[in-house]
C-alpha cells in the first residue's frame, strides 16, 4: 500500500514529454499534467470533486476553466490545450486509472489519440484515483505537500511563484463565491464582501462563479445555453449595475448573459422589466441597425435562476431601465 511519501514521489516524477516548444518555465517538458492535477486539487478543497472518482461524463466546465487559469498564467499565449490530453495521459502513473465505458478497452493507441473532450467522453466514463492518495487529497496539508511537489519539481522558480498566486487566487475566489452565495439576501452584502479586501481577480472569478451556476450557463435574455465539446461556456457573469459604480457583487445583481445580450444590455439596447420581461430600445432599429433576433426579444419573458431568491432584483433593474430610458 503506497505511503504519503510514496505519493509525493510520484507526483514529482510525472512522466512528461520533453520538447523544443516547451521553455524553462516547465523545465523543458510538458506542463499538462501537472497543471491538471493543480485544478483537481482545487475542486476537491471545494468539493466539486467529493469521491476518487472524476467523472468525464458530466459538467466539466469548472475543471476546465480552472485549468485554463493556470496553463494562461505560464503558457505563451497562443498556445492552447484540451483538458483531454493530460486527463488521458495520466493513466500511466500508478495513481491514476481511466475507466473505459461499457463494453470497451483501454489500449494505448487509444490513449494516444485522445485529443478532445468529446474523444474522452467517447470511450471513458472518467478516472479513479487511489483512495489511498485521495483521503490524502481531502486534507488541507496533504493538498499543499501535494501542491508543492508539483511546482517545485515542474517549474522554475518564476512559474512557481505565478502559479502560488494563481492558486491563492482560487482559493479566494471560492470562499468569495460562497460568501456570496450565503449573504447575497442581505442588505449589506457590499459591505460585508468588502470587509475582508479581496483581490480583483479573486471577486471576479467568484461572482463568475455564483452567477453562471445559478443560471445553469443559459443567456437569461436570449435563453442560449451552450458548452463547447471542449468545456467552454457561451455566458459571461454581468453585473446589472455595474461593480465600478456600486461594488455590488449581490447575486441579484448579476445575470448570466452571452456576449451579444451581454453587450446590448451594457448599451442600453436590451432591459428587463418589474415583471421579467425583455425590454428593447427604440435606437435597437435606428438607421442603419440591423438588431436581427434582438428584436425578436421584446416582450419575451427573460429566463431566470432555478431558484426564485437569486433573480435580479427589482430595483437593481429599475436602475438600469431609469439610466437608459427604457
Amino acid at each position: 500500500m503506497p505511503t504519503f511519501t510514496d505519493y509525493i514521489k510520484q507526483f514529482t516524477s510525472l512522466n512528461r514529454a520533453p520538447g523544443p516548444i516547451w521553455t524553462e518555465s516547465t523545465k523543458r517538458k510538458a506542463p499538462h499534467k501537472p497543471i491538471l492535477l493543480l485544478a483537481v486539487l482545487d475542486l476537491i478543497h471545494r468539493r466539486v470533486i467529493t469521491s476518487p472518482f472524476i467523472d468525464a461524463t458530466g459538467d466539466l466546465v469548472e475543471l476546465n476553466e480552472l485549468f485554463n487559469l493556470y496553463w494562461c498564467c505560464i503558457i505563451p499565449l497562443g498556445q492552447t490545450s484540451s483538458i483531454a490530453f493530460p486527463f488521458s495521459r495520466l493513466d500511466r502513473e500508478p495513481f491514476w486509472h481511466l475507466v473505459p465505458q461499457a463494453g470497451k478497452s483501454i489500449s494505448p493507441a487509444i490513449i494516444n489519440n485522445t485529443s478532445s473532450v468529446t474523444y474522452l467522453r467517447n470511450h471513458f466514463l472518467g478516472a479513479s484515483l487511489d483512495e489511498d492518495l485521495f483521503h490524502i487529497m481531502q486534507t488541507e496539508s496533504g493538498r499543499e505537500a501535494l501542491r508543492e511537489a508539483l511546482l517545485q519539481c515542474c517549474f522554475s522558480s518564476q512559474a512557481q511563484l505565478l502559479l502560488r498566486e494563481q492558486s491563492n487566487i482560487n482559493r479566494e475566489a471560492f470562499e468569495y463565491s460562497r460568501i456570496i452565495e450565503e449573504k447575497s439576501h442581505l442588505p449589506l452584502v457590499k459591505e460585508i464582501v468588502e470587509a475582508d479586501n479581496y483581490r480583483p481577480a479573486a471577486r471576479d472569478q467568484g461572482f463568475r462563479r455564483i452567477v453562471i451556476k445559478a443560471y445553469d450557463h443559459r443567456c437569461a435574455l436570449c435563453g442560449v445555453r451552450i458548452i463547447t465539446p471542449e468545456q467552454h461556456t457561451a455566458v459571461d457573469a454581468a453585473h446589472i449595475i455595474p461593480w465600478s459604480r456600486t461594488q455590488n457583487d449581490d447575486i441579484r445583481n448579476g445575470m448570466a448573459l452571452c456576449k451579444l445580450c451581454h453587450w446590448a444590455f451594457d448599451k442600453g439596447m436590451l432591459g428587463v422589466s418589474n415583471e421579467y420581461n425583455i425590454l428593447t430600445s427604440r435606437q435597437i432599429t435606428a438607421d442603419p441597425n440591423v438588431p436581427g433576433f434582438l428584436l425578436t426579444l421584446s416582450g419575451c419573458a427573460m429566463t431566470p435562476p432555478s431558484d426564485s431568491e437569486l433573480r435580479p432584483a427589482m430595483e437593481y433593474l429599475s436602475e438600469h431601465r431609469k439610466e437608459w430610458r427604457l
